[in-house]
């Protein structure tokens, strides 16, 4: 996806969630020494613990607690910090960075973690170009001084330097694997170099950790973390407020209106640039598929825009919870959002879309509602999702479309299935969402030519089929620019193209919705990333797991009783029921959602 769209991963009926019963006595027997435990609940199951193929946001959180880095990021603002890495030097020509590791690291098989690993996860994930990796490394050759000191090289000038925070993976255990066969490792061998490590998985159920006693950085209050999967927000919720889970990573609008920071639960969202979005096919000439004739033109498009009321769809789909979409967020830091002149900007105006759809050649010659030209009628296939606020956000989207004369065929996917579709071209419209990481180049990157999908076997990122040479040419000076004011003036520039030919309909920018007992855990205020702005859990760096402080109490992991009875009322619901996929926004690259 990366950015290539999150996958879902469907429940198995109702004997998976009949499973829970057996799975929840597996961590409560691994809690009956009072060790300290944090339960977080999600609704998303894990997409595979192998980072070189995993794509979903609950990939990236058990990864970054799991894995480590070179360097990390502050949780207050992204600053670089210290990670396996405690110095660092950068040459004159900013082209090399020489790291210095900590001395007496190990992994929790006991094996020397060392400048070795570091050079080989860099040099192999470039050349094999590995999924959450190959952003980054692309450009960059590590080479090893000794066994504290790894030198990184970039060809190009490389703006992101000195932060290198791609997950380094164990070099005796990666190197027997070979890369036909890496995609198919399920890294149950679980070898970490993070504060913690996986012990146990049940599919569709949870997957448990244990604090890494390798780990050198700071001892986490809590032994065990155990992320447990939901079959909605509600059942999440449930469990939340029965004390049988300390947080969860959803929470419907209406519920968290209720939460208060000074609570028992307590509300830790925020926002890290996620959006919502229209998408339209508009048919770069280098692409594939079958998408109508009239979204390859620009008057179309931005007419649709016209036709769109942003606000409203934000009141009624996440309650107010986020702001108006403008252009795409870049970033989980909102400092490179799109700004554009009030004059400037897509408004409401449904009058102004039927003119530019007049003055484009479309009209109703026939009085049917639905405009035509040269024979073909303006009648689009749109897409939405099984899961998330399709069913919200379509009824809206495709009235508003009718009124300015345009029909819409509207099938519902699963996310699978809508990733097909899209990688074979064959759609005209869709919505779906993004997460960007704190970088912009990732996300950026999406919307080149060189992320046009030529081969359905194969898709790629750009998902609106639209392609801009110009676009292409400042994406590739951003890319090098060192100077951040200058750097920042190529990305308006981008984004600016990329908001006036209306590929895209940015519907709005959405806060995570989480929230957490504060009545046994504290410091979560501490965790938010960035500070203030951003949510306090599934961030870019998850530092929730090592800052937050127990405050005494039953940690979480609750009783089998309790447990079943969520998953029994889950049952009576759920026939057909899929997990919603929120994408992540992750070290490397930027996630779908």
């Amino acid at each position: 996806m990366f950015q290539l769209r999150a996958r879902s991963v469907a429940l198995a009926g109702v004997i998976a969630l009949i499973g829970v019963a057996t799975g929840e006595a597996s961590v409560v027997a691994a809690t009956a020494d009072q060790s300290v435990t944090f339960t977080v609940g999600t609704y998303q199951d894990i997409d595979s613990l192998n980072v070189t193929v995993g794509l979903l946001v609950v990939d990236y959180e058990i990864w970054n607690i799991t894995l480590p880095t070179l360097t990390n990021k502050a949780a207050s603002d992204f600053s670089i910090e210290p990670g396996l890495a405690d110095q660092w030097e950068v040459s004159p020509d900013g082209l090399t960075v020489t790291y210095r590791l900590r001395d007496n690291m190990k992994w929790s098989d006991g094996q020397p973690l060392t400048a070795d690993d570091v050079a080989y996860t860099i040099n192999r994930s470039r050349d094999e170009e590995w999924t959450n990796h190959a952003s980054v490394t692309a450009n960059l050759d590590a080479t090893v001084t000794d066994a504290r000191t790894v030198v990184v090289t970039s060809s190009v000038p490389d703006p992101k330097l000195p932060i290198l925070d791609v997950y380094i993976v164990p070099k005796h255990i990666h190197e027997a694997i070979s890369a036909e066969d890496l995609p198919n490792y399920d890294a149950t061998d679980n070898v970490a170099g993070g504060p913690f490590k996986i012990v146990e998985r049940k599919e569709g159920e949870f997957v448990r950790l244990e604090r890494n006693p390798n780990w050198y950085g700071a001892k986490p209050d809590m032994d065990q973390v155990v992320f447990r999967f939901f079959a909605d927000q509600e059942s999440e919720f449930t469990a939340l407020k029965a004390g049988d889970i300390d947080a969860v990573d959803s929470v419907p609008e209406t519920l968290y209106s209720t939460l208060t920071p000074g609570g028992e639960i307590a509300p830790i969202g925020g926002n890290q640039g996620s959006f919502r979005e229209l998408a339209m096919n508009a048919g770069c000439e280098s692409g594939i598929g079958d998408g109508h004739v009239a979204l390859k033109d620009i008057e179309v498009r931005q007419a649709i825009n016209w036709a769109i009321d942003r606000q409203l769809l934000l009141e009624k789909t996440v309650s107010g919870f986020g702001s108006v979409g403008l252009g795409i967020g870049t970033s989980a830091s909102p400092a490179w959002d799109l700004e554009v002149p009030e004059a400037e900007q897509y408004k409401f105006d449904p009058d102004k879309a039927r003119t530019m759809l007049d003055e484009a050649g479309w009209v109703d010659a026939d009085g049917d509602g639905v405009r035509e030209k040269d024979g073909t009628d303006l009648r689009f296939r749109y897409f939405d999702r099984s899961v998330g606020d399709a069913a919200e956000t379509t009824p809206f989207i495709t009235k508003w479309l009718a009124d300015i004369g345009i029909a819409t065929d509207v099938r519902t996917f699963d996310e699978d299935s809508l990733i097909a579709q899209i990688g074979k071209g064959e759609y005209d419209m869709f919505t779906w969402g993004w997460t960007p990481y704190v970088d912009p180049d990732p996300m950026l990157s999406y919307f080149t030519t060189a992320e046009v999908t030529t081969d359905p076997d194969s898709p790629l990122a750009n998902d609106a089929n639209w392609c801009n040479a110009e676009y292409d040419e400042l994406y590739l000076a951003q890319k090098q620019e060192l100077d951040p004011v200058k750097r920042r003036e190529l990305v308006q520039k981008m984004l600016r193209i990329f908001y006036d030919e209306a590929a895209y309909v940015v519907l709005f920018k959405y806060d995570d919705l989480m929230a957490i007992r504060s009545d046994r855990w504290s410091g979560f205020e501490e965790a938010r990333q960035p500070a203030k702005s951003g949510p306090g859990l599934f961030n870019n760096t998850s530092p929730a797991y090592v800052m937050l402080k127990y405050k005494g109490g039953s940690s979480g992991g609750g009783g089998g009783a309790v447990w079943l009875g969520i998953g029994a009322a889950a049952i009576l619901g759920l026939t057909g029921v899929s997990l919603f996929i929120r994408r992540r926004r992750g070290t490397g690259d930027d996630d779908r959602e």
